[in-house]
């Protein structure tokens, strides 16, 4: 049974164990707020985030078309509470961590968004179930070691970017926390992606890769208002960032991108052009990895897919390459993570100083009290 006291105590454990890391993400997402708010002082972006998130909570929905919503509010503020005395955040932060990505997608989003993260998954191998996952970002991103990927016993869930610009109005406002929802109701893909799709305005933008125990894969991806939607024909599947390939998605991303240049007043000789078609690039390639490794899955093709890196045929893990003269560089792989679901494990591959992650293999992970997959 959900209560305040259930949502704020969860909030607060989660918020001790990973201080750190909430502090340094909220950070990051204040200082992109701030850069899309030129002039704006540190106190005034800090208003604008306060007043923000009072009108998310105070827009509550319609229960009779989102019943599970009722009592929310409450909850909400409870897990707020929680996750600020956790992890020691002041006013002015806990502003920061649970407004500044809302607001940036919403009201600033508009031209090249560094993240270029991977999701894969293998429904066989000689070690059964297997799911990988590169984090990319800038040096400056704090992470940890990787946690178990359930959303609960039955779900798996990974969320990367999707690279929308100049994206439609949500009308809606309301921070339903759509995964938690999807954790306490749904217990296969074809759930999950009902609740996706009804609470399609209160999640987003971004790409995720939606499994269940019996491999079920959907690959959805996801603007502020609009959602497409992939299974996989035989449980193998992958999803990247700042991409998309359903065909209505793809279109509406084409036209996003190209309006974010006119916009800005740029030629589609650019740096952000190059950037975008480098994740096109990634996901055709990523798809044929895939089509390779299918024939013959083991966890060392999937390692050798997360950590794909070929100046020919391309990348999919990187180290701040750069690609075209006079381009900034991409991004850092600062992780990478692989599962084993039958084990209870994870391996992975951290960035450490200069040292790349693909070069720098870290001890196992293993996870006890876990409900392994067969």
């Amino acid at each position: 049974m959900w209560t305040v006291d259930s949502f704020y105590h969860e909030a607060r454990a989660t918020a001790e164990a990973s201080a750190l890391l909430i502090k340094n993400r909220g950070e990051m997402w204040f200082n992109t707020v701030k850069r899309g708010m030129p002039g704006a002082s540190n106190d005034e972006v800090v208003r604008v985030l306060q007043r923000f998130n009072q009108q998310r909570l105070d827009a509550v929905p319609d229960y009779n078309t989102y019943p599970e919503l009722r009592g929310m509010p409450e909850l909400i503020r409870a897990e707020w509470r929680g996750t600020q005395d956790g992890a020691g955040l002041t006013d002015e932060e806990l502003a920061g961590y649970y407004g500044a990505p809302a607001f940036y997608h919403r009201y600033i989003t508009t031209g090249r968004e560094p993240a270029r993260c991977s999701y894969i998954f293998f429904p066989t191998s000689e070690v059964g179930p297997i799911l990988a996952n590169n984090l990319d970002s800038g040096p400056e991103e704090k992470f940890g070691p990787p946690a178990w990927p359930m959303v609960n016993e039955h779900v798996i869930i990974g969320g990367v970017s999707s690279g929308i610009y100049l994206d439609e109005e949500s009308p809606e406002l309301f921070p339903a926390p759509v995964f938690k929802l999807i954790g306490r109701y749904c217990r296969t893909t074809e759930e999950a992606v009902e609740m996706l799709t009804r609470y399609n305005y209160f999640w987003g933008p971004g790409n995720l890769i939606v499994i269940d125990r019996n491999k079920k894969v959907a690959m959805v991806e996801k603007s502020a208002c609009r959602i497409g939607v992939r299974y996989s024909p035989d449980g193998f599947g992958f999803i990247t960032a700042m991409t998309a390939e359903e065909p209505g998605m793809h279109a509406f991303l084409e036209d996003r991108r190209f309006a974010s240049l006119k916009a800005r007043g740029m030629t589609e000789d650019s740096n952000d052009l190059r950037y975008w078609r480098g994740a096109d690039a990634r996901r055709a390639l990523m798809s044929e990895l895939l089509d390779e490794a299918r024939q013959h899955p083991t966890l060392e093709k999937l390692r050798q897919m997360i950590q794909f890196r070929d100046p020919k045929r391309g990348y999919v893990c990187y180290n701040a390459e750069v690609f075209h003269p006079g381009d900034f560089p991409v991004e850092f792989t600062l992780k990478s993570s692989i599962w084993l679901l039958r084990e209870g494990k994870a391996q992975w591959w951290a960035k450490e100083g200069d040292t790349p992650s693909f070069e720098n293999r870290k001890p196992d992970v293993k996870f006890n009290d876990v409900l392994t997959w067969e």
